[in-house]
C-alpha cells in the first residue's frame, strides 16, 4: 500500500494584525512569496478548530467565553521546517521591520486544538519564556 501524503494548507492565521499593523506589507509581501493565505482571526474564530481555520472553513457560530491575550500571534501551516522554508518566512517579514512577539507552526496535535486554547498555549509558553517580561 502507497503512503498518502497529506500536505497542509499553506495559511497564517493572522491574530490581532490586520493591514494597519505596522509594516504589515512585510507580512503580505513574505505571503505572496511563499505561496501563504492570510487569514485574520478574531473572537469570533475562537471555537474554530485551527487546521479547519487554516483550510479556509468558516469557525462555529458559538465562540467559547475566555479571556484571551491579545498579543498578536502568527500561526502558520504548511511550510516546512526541516529545510528552512519556514525560518525563511518569518525571517523575511523580519527583514521588513514587522514584529510578531508570538509565532507558531500549526503541529499534528495543535491543528486540533480549537484557536483559543492554542493562543492560550502559546501565552503561557511566550510568558514563560520571556520571563514575566512579556
Amino acid at each position: 500500500m502507497k503512503a498518502r501524503i497529506i500536505r497542509e494548507p499553506r495559511c497564517a492565521l493572522l491574530w490581532r494584525i490586520d493591514e494597519s499593523y505596522p509594516n504589515y506589507a512585510a507580512i503580505a509581501r513574505a505571503a505572496r512569496r511563499y505561496d501563504v493565505k492570510l487569514r485574520p482571526v478574531a473572537d469570533g474564530d475562537l471555537g474554530g478548530i485551527v487546521g479547519d481555520l487554516c483550510a479556509g472553513k468558516p469557525a462555529p457560530a458559538f465562540a467559547p467565553l475566555i479571556a484571551v491575550s491579545d498579543r498578536p500571534a502568527i500561526i502558520v501551516s504548511g511550510l516546512r521546517h526541516d529545510n528552512g522554508e519556514l525560518g525563511a518566512f518569518l525571517d523575511l517579514i523580519k527583514m521588513g521591520g514587522a514584529s510578531i512577539p508570538v509565532r507558531s507552526m500549526v503541529t499534528p496535535t495543535s491543528k486540533g486544538w480549537t484557536l483559543a486554547n492554542l493562543l492560550l498555549e502559546l501565552n503561557t509558553e511566550h510568558e514563560t519564556v520571556q520571563g514575566g517580561n512579556a
